[in-house]
C-alpha cells in the first residue's frame, strides 16, 4: 500500500532535533513521504527483492540472498546491491556494511557514513564470517538508511527488514523516501509529523461555570476568542501549563478558541 502524506515543512521542525537547523533556510517548501507497506511481507530466500524507492518504474536497490558469487550458496548471505548510496561502514577496499538502525535515527546529509560500492554492500556474510555488519546477530525490525541520487539531486529514505543470524532468508516489511530533494526523514518514519501536532500533544480544554480551562504540556502563550461573525471579543496572553478564561462576559452562544503553544496554533469551537 502506497501513501503520499504532505504537510508544510515548516511545521514539522520539532521533530528533527539536529536537522532543524540544515533545513531552516528552506521552510517554505512542502515536505511529502511516499510510504510503501509491502503486505503481505516478501520473504526471500535465494532470491532478490527490486525496491523502486521513489516509483519511477527504475530499480534503485537490489536487496538479495541469492548465490550471484561463486562460492556462495543461495540462502546464506544478504547483500544490498545499488549505486546509490547506503549508510554504513567502510572496513576497508569495497568490504561495506550497512547499519542496522533503530526507529526514529535520522538520516540527512549529517548522518555518517554515506557510502556507494559499484558491487554490493554486505548485510551478513555467511552466517557472519565477516562480523563487521550490524545485521549479524538476527536482527528484528531494523532499518536501512537508503540515499537517492537522481539528477544531481539526493533523496532520503529506508527500507525496514528482518534478517536471521544465518542470513537464510530476509524479510521486507516497508519503505519510504522524502520526496523533496535534500530533505531527511526518520527512520520508520510514513508521514510527516507537524510542529503543531507536537505542540499541542496532551492538550485539553472544557468549560465550567462560564470559565474556559486550558491545559497543555508545554507552556501555553495566548488565547483568542471570536464570535461566529469573526469579530475578536477577548484576547488574552498566558504563560504556564494550565491557564483560565473569564468568558461569564460573553453572551451565550457558540465561539471560535485559537490558542497558541510555542508557535503553533490550534482552533476549536466552544459553547457558552
Amino acid at each position: 500500500m502506497k501513501k503520499n502524506t504532505p504537510l508544510n515543512l515548516g511545521k514539522r521542525l520539532a521533530s528533527y532535533g539536529a536537522l532543524t537547523m540544515a533545513i531552516a533556510g528552506i521552510s517554505d517548501a512542502t515536505g511529502q513521504i511516499t510510504y510503501t507497506d509491502v503486505d503481505p511481507d516478501e520473504t526471500l530466500t535465494g532470491t532478490r527483492f527490486l525496491l523502486d524507492l521513489n516509483g519511477d518504474a527504475i530499480t534503485d536497490f537490489e536487496i538479495s540472498n541469492d548465490g550471484v558469487f561463486s562460492g556462495v550458496t543461495p540462502g546464506t548471505t544478504a547483500r544490498i546491491y545499488t549505486s546509490n548510496d547506503v549508510l554504513g561502514m567502510n572496513a576497508g577496499g569495497n568490504y561495506n556494511y550497512p547499519f542496522a538502525l533503530d526507529e526514529g535515527e535520522v538520516l540527512d546529509s549529517g548522518a555518517s557514513t554515506w557510502i556507494t560500492n559499484s558491487n554490493y554492500q554486505t548485510l551478513n556474510w555467511q552466517g557472519c564470517a565477516y562480523t563487521n555488519s550490524q545485521w549479524c546477530d538476527g536482527q528484528v525490525d531494523k532499518y536501512a538508511g537508503l540515499r537517492l541520487n537522481v539528477g544531481g539531486e539526493q533523496f532520503y529514505g529506508w527500507v525496514r527488514m528482518d534478517i536471521p543470524a544465518d542470513a537464510s532468508s530476509i524479510t521486507i516489511k516497508d519503505y519510504a523516501v522524502n520526496t523533496v530533494a535534500g530533505e531527511g526523514i526518520l527512520a520508520g518514519e510514513q508521514e510527516l509529523v507537524g510542529f503543531e501536532d507536537i505542540a499541542f500533544n496532551n492538550f485539553e480544554h472544557f468549560i465550567n461555570n462560564d470559565v474556559l480551562t486550558l491545559k497543555a504540556s508545554t507552556a501555553l502563550e495566548n488565547v483568542v476568542i471570536y464570535n461566529i461573525s469573526g469579530q475578536v471579543v477577548l484576547n488574552k496572553a498566558l504563560s504556564s501549563l494550565t491557564e483560565t478564561v473569564d468568558l461569564s462576559a460573553q453572551a451565550s452562544g457558540v465561539y471560535i478558541a485559537k490558542v497558541t503553544i510555542d508557535g503553533a496554533e490550534k482552533s476549536f469551537k466552544i459553547s457558552k
